[in-house]
Protein backbone atom coordinates (compact mmCIF):
# COMPACT_ATOMS: atom_id res chain seq x y z
CA UNK A 1 0.00 0.00 0.00
CA UNK A 2 2.75 2.58 1.03
CA UNK A 3 4.37 1.86 -2.28
CA UNK A 4 1.38 2.50 -4.26
CA UNK A 5 0.18 6.29 -2.64
CA UNK A 6 4.61 6.84 -3.83
CA UNK A 7 3.89 5.71 -6.88
CA UNK A 8 0.41 8.03 -7.72
CA UNK A 9 1.68 10.76 -5.35
CA UNK A 10 5.03 10.42 -8.49
CA UNK A 11 2.77 10.24 -11.06
CA UNK A 12 0.99 13.97 -10.04
CA UNK A 13 4.36 15.38 -9.53
CA UNK A 14 5.43 14.13 -13.36
CA UNK A 15 2.11 15.30 -14.17
CA UNK A 16 2.07 18.60 -12.67
CA UNK A 17 5.69 19.14 -14.38
CA UNK A 18 4.35 18.26 -17.57
CA UNK A 19 1.96 20.46 -17.12
CA UNK A 20 3.86 23.82 -15.52
CA UNK A 21 7.28 23.19 -17.05
CA UNK A 22 6.63 24.47 -20.44
CA UNK A 23 4.67 27.16 -19.10
CA UNK A 24 7.44 28.52 -17.17
CA UNK A 25 10.08 28.08 -20.11
CA UNK A 26 7.37 29.92 -22.16
CA UNK A 27 7.55 32.94 -19.94
CA UNK A 28 11.20 33.38 -19.53
CA UNK A 29 11.21 32.89 -23.57
CA UNK A 30 9.11 35.61 -24.03
CA UNK A 31 10.63 37.69 -21.43
CA UNK A 32 14.42 36.49 -23.48
CA UNK A 33 12.62 37.82 -26.67
CA UNK A 34 11.14 41.10 -25.49
CA UNK A 35 14.47 42.26 -24.16
CA UNK A 36 16.75 40.55 -26.73
CA UNK A 37 14.63 39.96 -29.71
CA UNK A 38 13.80 42.31 -32.70
CA UNK A 39 11.52 44.74 -31.89
CA UNK A 40 11.12 48.13 -33.76
CA UNK A 41 11.62 51.20 -32.34
CA UNK A 42 9.23 54.00 -33.87
CA UNK A 43 10.22 57.12 -34.94
CA UNK A 44 8.43 58.65 -32.49
CA UNK A 45 9.75 56.84 -29.97
CA UNK A 46 13.45 57.27 -31.30
CA UNK A 47 12.84 60.82 -30.99
CA UNK A 48 12.02 60.78 -27.46
CA UNK A 49 14.99 58.10 -26.54
CA UNK A 50 16.95 61.36 -28.36
CA UNK A 51 15.29 64.09 -26.33
CA UNK A 52 15.78 63.00 -23.18
CA UNK A 53 19.35 61.21 -23.62
CA UNK A 54 19.86 65.72 -24.43
CA UNK A 55 18.38 66.78 -21.74
CA UNK A 56 20.55 64.75 -19.60
CA UNK A 57 23.55 66.07 -21.61
CA UNK A 58 22.85 69.30 -21.28
CA UNK A 59 21.73 69.68 -17.64
CA UNK A 60 24.94 67.84 -16.89
CA UNK A 61 27.09 69.75 -18.91
CA UNK A 62 25.65 73.29 -18.75
CA UNK A 63 27.59 76.06 -20.36
CA UNK A 64 30.65 73.17 -21.17
CA UNK A 65 28.53 71.23 -23.72
CA UNK A 66 27.17 72.02 -27.06
CA UNK A 67 24.37 69.61 -29.00
CA UNK A 68 25.67 70.06 -32.20
CA UNK A 69 21.84 70.70 -33.66
CA UNK A 70 19.89 72.66 -36.24
CA UNK A 71 17.81 75.03 -33.38
CA UNK A 72 14.62 74.71 -34.84
CA UNK A 73 14.71 71.33 -36.81
CA UNK A 74 13.28 67.78 -35.68
CA UNK A 75 15.66 66.22 -33.44
CA UNK A 76 17.68 63.81 -33.55
CA UNK A 77 19.40 63.64 -37.57
CA UNK A 78 16.52 61.72 -39.67
CA UNK A 79 18.88 58.63 -40.34
CA UNK A 80 19.03 56.10 -37.67
CA UNK A 81 22.79 55.75 -38.23
CA UNK A 82 24.03 59.25 -37.99
CA UNK A 83 25.31 60.36 -34.97
CA UNK A 84 24.45 63.50 -32.69
CA UNK A 85 28.06 65.68 -32.30
CA UNK A 86 28.26 67.08 -29.04
CA UNK A 87 31.18 69.00 -28.38
CA UNK A 88 32.58 68.62 -24.29
CA UNK A 89 35.52 70.62 -22.40
CA UNK A 90 37.68 68.79 -20.49
CA UNK A 91 36.68 69.09 -17.10
CA UNK A 92 33.08 67.87 -17.56
CA UNK A 93 33.96 65.19 -20.40
CA UNK A 94 33.97 62.22 -17.78
CA UNK A 95 30.85 63.47 -15.45
CA UNK A 96 29.05 63.59 -19.30
CA UNK A 97 30.29 60.32 -20.42
CA UNK A 98 29.22 58.77 -16.69
CA UNK A 99 25.46 60.65 -17.19
CA UNK A 100 25.05 59.33 -20.85
CA UNK A 101 25.91 55.59 -19.39
CA UNK A 102 23.35 55.96 -16.26
CA UNK A 103 20.68 57.30 -18.92
CA UNK A 104 21.76 54.22 -20.74
CA UNK A 105 20.30 52.07 -18.31
CA UNK A 106 17.70 53.69 -16.75
CA UNK A 107 16.15 53.25 -20.74
CA UNK A 108 16.76 49.62 -20.47
CA UNK A 109 18.99 50.12 -23.29
CA UNK A 110 22.01 48.47 -24.40
CA UNK A 111 25.37 50.72 -24.77
CA UNK A 112 28.56 49.92 -26.44
CA UNK A 113 31.30 52.59 -26.38
CA UNK A 114 34.51 53.47 -28.54
CA UNK A 115 36.91 55.82 -27.28
CA UNK A 116 39.78 57.29 -29.53
CA UNK A 117 41.62 60.21 -29.50
CA UNK A 118 41.49 63.12 -32.11
CA UNK A 119 44.26 65.59 -32.86
CA UNK A 120 46.25 64.20 -30.89
CA UNK A 121 45.33 64.49 -27.59
CA UNK A 122 41.30 65.31 -27.20
CA UNK A 123 39.43 62.35 -26.78
CA UNK A 124 36.36 61.12 -29.23
CA UNK A 125 33.90 58.98 -28.02
CA UNK A 126 31.22 56.58 -30.28
CA UNK A 127 28.36 55.82 -28.48
CA UNK A 128 25.85 53.46 -29.88
CA UNK A 129 22.48 52.41 -27.95
CA UNK A 130 20.34 49.96 -29.03
CA UNK A 131 17.24 47.61 -27.72
CA UNK A 132 17.48 44.67 -28.41
CA UNK A 133 18.71 44.46 -31.68
CA UNK A 134 16.97 47.17 -32.99
CA UNK A 135 19.33 50.49 -33.21
CA UNK A 136 18.01 53.35 -30.71
CA UNK A 137 20.57 55.71 -31.70
CA UNK A 138 24.22 57.26 -32.01
CA UNK A 139 26.29 59.95 -30.38
CA UNK A 140 29.52 61.27 -30.60
CA UNK A 141 31.29 63.49 -28.10
CA UNK A 142 34.07 65.36 -28.71
CA UNK A 143 36.19 66.77 -26.48
CA UNK A 144 37.44 70.20 -27.51
CA UNK A 145 39.41 72.88 -25.86
CA UNK A 146 37.35 75.88 -26.14
CA UNK A 147 33.78 76.30 -27.11
CA UNK A 148 33.44 79.61 -29.38
CA UNK A 149 29.74 81.72 -29.30
CA UNK A 150 28.42 84.67 -30.85
CA UNK A 151 25.29 86.46 -31.05
CA UNK A 152 23.43 87.92 -33.33
CA UNK A 153 21.29 91.12 -33.17
CA UNK A 154 19.07 92.58 -35.28
CA UNK A 155 17.14 96.35 -34.22
CA UNK A 156 15.62 99.03 -35.43
CA UNK A 157 12.13 96.39 -36.00
CA UNK A 158 8.52 97.07 -35.25
CA UNK A 159 8.53 99.16 -38.72
CA UNK A 160 8.24 96.12 -40.83
CA UNK A 161 6.40 93.60 -40.47
CA UNK A 162 7.25 91.46 -43.89
CA UNK A 163 11.01 92.23 -42.77
CA UNK A 164 10.47 90.88 -39.17
CA UNK A 165 8.63 87.74 -41.20
CA UNK A 166 12.01 87.39 -43.89
CA UNK A 167 14.35 87.38 -40.93
CA UNK A 168 12.08 85.11 -39.16
CA UNK A 169 12.29 82.35 -42.25
CA UNK A 170 16.26 82.10 -41.11
CA UNK A 171 16.79 79.11 -39.35
CA UNK A 172 18.78 80.35 -36.49
CA UNK A 173 18.84 81.65 -33.12
CA UNK A 174 18.93 85.13 -34.01
CA UNK A 175 17.77 87.96 -31.55
CA UNK A 176 15.21 90.52 -32.55
CA UNK A 177 15.21 94.21 -30.83
CA UNK A 178 12.14 96.05 -31.61
CA UNK A 179 11.77 100.04 -31.29
CA UNK A 180 9.02 100.65 -29.11
CA UNK A 181 5.43 102.84 -29.49
CA UNK A 182 5.77 102.20 -34.03
CA UNK A 183 2.12 100.29 -35.75
CA UNK A 184 3.82 96.65 -35.63
CA UNK A 185 5.71 97.14 -32.17
CA UNK A 186 3.80 94.70 -30.52
CA UNK A 187 2.91 92.24 -33.09
CA UNK A 188 6.19 91.53 -34.10
CA UNK A 189 7.49 91.05 -30.74
CA UNK A 190 4.55 88.63 -30.52
CA UNK A 191 5.32 86.48 -33.38
CA UNK A 192 9.29 86.58 -32.50
CA UNK A 193 7.78 85.27 -29.29
CA UNK A 194 5.97 82.77 -30.86
CA UNK A 195 8.11 81.44 -32.55
CA UNK A 196 10.76 80.86 -29.94
CA UNK A 197 13.55 82.98 -30.94
CA UNK A 198 14.35 86.09 -28.32
CA UNK A 199 12.93 90.12 -27.82
CA UNK A 200 14.80 92.71 -26.75
CA UNK A 201 13.65 96.29 -26.58
CA UNK A 202 15.90 99.12 -28.70
CA UNK A 203 15.81 101.69 -26.30
CA UNK A 204 15.96 104.98 -28.14
CA UNK A 205 18.56 107.39 -26.37
CA UNK A 206 19.27 111.15 -26.98
CA UNK A 207 22.27 111.03 -30.16
CA UNK A 208 24.96 113.45 -30.41
CA UNK A 209 23.42 115.00 -33.51
CA UNK A 210 20.04 116.34 -34.99
CA UNK A 211 18.56 112.96 -35.24
CA UNK A 212 15.45 112.07 -33.81
CA UNK A 213 15.40 108.73 -32.33
CA UNK A 214 11.59 108.41 -31.77
CA UNK A 215 9.21 108.02 -28.68
CA UNK A 216 10.18 106.75 -25.77
CA UNK A 217 13.85 108.44 -25.83
CA UNK A 218 15.80 108.97 -22.61
CA UNK A 219 17.86 112.09 -22.69
CA UNK A 220 19.81 114.00 -20.88
CA UNK A 221 18.29 115.53 -17.68
CA UNK A 222 15.77 113.19 -17.13
CA UNK A 223 14.61 113.25 -13.33
CA UNK A 224 14.98 109.23 -12.08
CA UNK A 225 11.71 108.98 -12.05
CA UNK A 226 10.67 110.26 -15.05
CA UNK A 227 13.27 107.62 -16.99
CA UNK A 228 11.64 104.51 -15.15
CA UNK A 229 7.87 105.97 -16.11
CA UNK A 230 10.01 106.11 -19.55
CA UNK A 231 11.43 102.79 -19.79
CA UNK A 232 8.11 100.94 -18.27
CA UNK A 233 6.19 102.38 -21.33
CA UNK A 234 8.84 101.58 -23.47
CA UNK A 235 8.60 97.76 -22.61
CA UNK A 236 4.52 97.85 -22.48
CA UNK A 237 4.88 98.15 -25.90
CA UNK A 238 7.29 95.69 -26.93
CA UNK A 239 5.91 92.40 -24.85
CA UNK A 240 8.24 89.70 -23.55
CA UNK A 241 11.25 92.10 -23.94
CA UNK A 242 13.86 90.04 -21.79
CA UNK A 243 16.69 92.45 -22.49
CA UNK A 244 17.73 96.00 -23.80
CA UNK A 245 20.24 97.88 -25.87
CA UNK A 246 20.46 101.18 -26.90
CA UNK A 247 19.09 102.97 -29.96
CA UNK A 248 21.60 105.54 -31.26
CA UNK A 249 21.94 107.12 -27.79
CA UNK A 250 26.05 108.83 -28.34
CA UNK A 251 25.40 111.64 -26.59
CA UNK A 252 22.88 109.94 -23.50
CA UNK A 253 25.34 106.58 -23.27
CA UNK A 254 28.22 108.84 -22.06
CA UNK A 255 26.64 110.29 -19.07
CA UNK A 256 27.56 108.38 -16.15
CA UNK A 257 24.45 109.34 -13.59
CA UNK A 258 21.93 108.88 -16.40
CA UNK A 259 23.15 105.77 -17.65
CA UNK A 260 23.11 104.80 -13.43
CA UNK A 261 19.86 105.10 -13.21
CA UNK A 262 18.82 103.53 -16.88
CA UNK A 263 20.53 100.60 -15.30
CA UNK A 264 18.75 100.70 -11.76
CA UNK A 265 15.81 100.56 -14.01
CA UNK A 266 16.76 97.06 -15.73
CA UNK A 267 18.33 95.61 -12.60
CA UNK A 268 14.43 95.88 -10.53
CA UNK A 269 13.27 94.00 -13.88
CA UNK A 270 15.76 91.50 -14.03
CA UNK A 271 16.70 92.70 -17.76
CA UNK A 272 19.78 92.55 -19.35
CA UNK A 273 21.77 95.10 -21.20
CA UNK A 274 24.09 94.85 -24.80
CA UNK A 275 25.98 98.28 -25.11
CA UNK A 276 25.49 98.83 -28.73
CA UNK A 277 28.35 101.39 -28.72
CA UNK A 278 27.81 104.08 -31.11
CA UNK A 279 30.41 105.93 -29.50
CA UNK A 280 33.49 104.88 -28.29
CA UNK A 281 32.81 107.08 -25.27
CA UNK A 282 30.22 105.33 -24.28
CA UNK A 283 29.70 104.09 -20.26
CA UNK A 284 26.75 102.11 -20.75
CA UNK A 285 28.30 98.70 -20.29
CA UNK A 286 30.67 99.78 -17.18
CA UNK A 287 26.86 101.14 -15.62
CA UNK A 288 25.02 98.26 -16.23
CA UNK A 289 27.95 96.07 -14.99
CA UNK A 290 28.26 98.50 -11.35
CA UNK A 291 24.44 97.39 -11.17
CA UNK A 292 25.44 93.79 -11.77
CA UNK A 293 23.00 93.25 -15.22
CA UNK A 294 24.34 90.49 -17.11
CA UNK A 295 26.04 92.27 -20.17
CA UNK A 296 28.04 92.60 -23.08
CA UNK A 297 28.42 94.84 -26.05
CA UNK A 298 28.21 94.79 -29.25
CA UNK A 299 32.11 93.93 -31.09
CA UNK A 300 31.10 94.72 -34.96
CA UNK A 301 28.22 96.51 -37.06
CA UNK A 302 27.20 94.69 -39.86
CA UNK A 303 25.76 97.11 -42.46
CA UNK A 304 26.66 100.63 -42.07
CA UNK A 305 26.68 99.91 -45.74
CA UNK A 306 23.80 98.36 -47.47
CA UNK A 307 25.55 96.02 -49.25
CA UNK A 308 25.94 91.86 -49.70
CA UNK A 309 30.20 92.50 -50.16
CA UNK A 310 30.00 95.06 -46.95
CA UNK A 311 28.57 92.96 -45.04
CA UNK A 312 29.92 89.66 -46.21
CA UNK A 313 33.53 91.51 -45.26
CA UNK A 314 31.75 92.44 -41.48
CA UNK A 315 30.76 89.05 -40.77
CA UNK A 316 34.48 88.07 -41.66
CA UNK A 317 35.89 90.32 -39.16
CA UNK A 318 32.74 88.95 -36.58
CA UNK A 319 34.39 85.49 -37.23
CA UNK A 320 38.20 87.17 -35.93
CA UNK A 321 36.30 88.47 -32.98
CA UNK A 322 34.58 84.95 -32.05
CA UNK A 323 37.92 83.42 -32.39
CA UNK A 324 40.10 85.91 -31.13
CA UNK A 325 38.02 85.98 -27.10
CA UNK A 326 36.07 83.19 -26.88
CA UNK A 327 32.50 85.66 -27.58
CA UNK A 328 31.73 88.08 -29.52
CA UNK A 329 27.92 89.84 -30.67
CA UNK A 330 27.06 91.67 -33.62
CA UNK A 331 24.32 93.91 -34.93
CA UNK A 332 22.61 94.91 -38.13
CA UNK A 333 19.28 95.67 -39.69
CA UNK A 334 16.77 94.12 -41.26
CA UNK A 335 18.51 95.01 -44.85
CA UNK A 336 17.71 92.80 -47.93
CA UNK A 337 21.55 92.66 -47.99
CA UNK A 338 21.95 91.68 -44.37
CA UNK A 339 19.65 88.58 -44.92
CA UNK A 340 21.25 87.63 -47.99
CA UNK A 341 25.16 87.82 -46.62
CA UNK A 342 23.69 86.35 -43.41
CA UNK A 343 21.66 83.18 -45.09
CA UNK A 344 25.03 82.46 -47.03
CA UNK A 345 27.31 82.87 -43.91
CA UNK A 346 25.87 81.70 -40.57
CA UNK A 347 25.83 77.61 -41.98
CA UNK A 348 29.77 78.14 -42.03
CA UNK A 349 29.42 79.17 -38.29
CA UNK A 350 28.44 75.43 -37.07
CA UNK A 351 31.01 73.82 -39.83
CA UNK A 352 33.63 75.83 -37.56
CA UNK A 353 32.33 75.08 -34.26
CA UNK A 354 31.05 78.33 -33.29
CA UNK A 355 27.71 78.49 -32.20
CA UNK A 356 25.58 80.72 -32.38
CA UNK A 357 22.84 81.67 -29.05
CA UNK A 358 20.48 84.62 -28.24
CA UNK A 359 22.25 87.34 -26.61
CA UNK A 360 21.08 86.27 -23.05
CA UNK A 361 22.95 82.92 -23.44
CA UNK A 362 25.94 84.95 -24.26
CA UNK A 363 25.70 87.12 -22.02
CA UNK A 364 25.70 84.32 -19.17
CA UNK A 365 28.89 82.85 -20.15
CA UNK A 366 31.10 82.74 -17.59
CA UNK A 367 34.17 83.57 -19.61
CA UNK A 368 32.01 86.68 -20.78
CA UNK A 369 32.56 88.18 -17.35
CA UNK A 370 35.86 88.91 -17.74
CA UNK A 371 35.60 90.48 -21.48
CA UNK A 372 35.75 94.35 -21.75
CA UNK A 373 35.25 96.51 -24.79
CA UNK A 374 37.87 98.36 -26.28
CA UNK A 375 38.95 101.24 -24.75
CA UNK A 376 38.99 105.06 -26.34
CA UNK A 377 42.79 106.12 -26.40
CA UNK A 378 43.63 109.47 -25.51
CA UNK A 379 45.96 111.34 -28.20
Amino acid sequence: MPSRRLHRRKKKILLATAVFLPLVVGVILLALYLRLGPRHLSEVERRAIAGRFRETIERVGGTQVWVKAPPYAAFPPARVDSAAEVLVMPATFDTVLTAVKRRAEGEDLRISIKITQAKGRWRLVDVHLARGREPAGRWRLREVGQLRRAAVIIDDLGQDLEAARKLLALPYPITFSVLPHLLYSAVTAEEVHRSGREVMLHLPMEPDSSAQPGKGEIRIGMRASEVERIIAADLASVPYAVGVNNHMGSRATTQVALMGEVMAVLAERRLYFVDSRTTAASVAFDAARRKGLPTFYRSVFLDDTETVTYTSRQLREFRRAIEGQGAALAIGHPYPTTLTALARFLPELEKDDIQLVPASQLLQLPEVAHVTPPRPTNP
